[in-house]
């Protein structure tokens, strides 16, 4: 019984998993005055925001681990 369970478990595991493709942004967020969070970063590569972060010192910013990859 444990092996036919097993197998019936096997068959229908790749049906039971899926990918989550999730690219949405900000979800419910409102769009901030010009200057009134001077701490907030925008990581850019060519002019292009990539990801956000915020300052930590006048030398450091702290990101999300992804930005990194980018």
């Amino acid at each position: 019984m444990t092996i036919i369970s097993l197998l019936l478990l096997a068959s229908l595991l790749p049906h039971l998993t899926f990918t989550a493709h999730v690219n949405v942004g900000i979800v419910n967020g409102k769009e901030a005055k010009p200057h009134s969070r001077p701490y907030m970063v925008s990581v850019q590569v060519k002019e292009q925001h990539i990801c956000g972060g915020f300052l930590i010192s006048d030398r450091f910013v702290m990101t999300a681990a992804h930005c990194r990859n980018r």
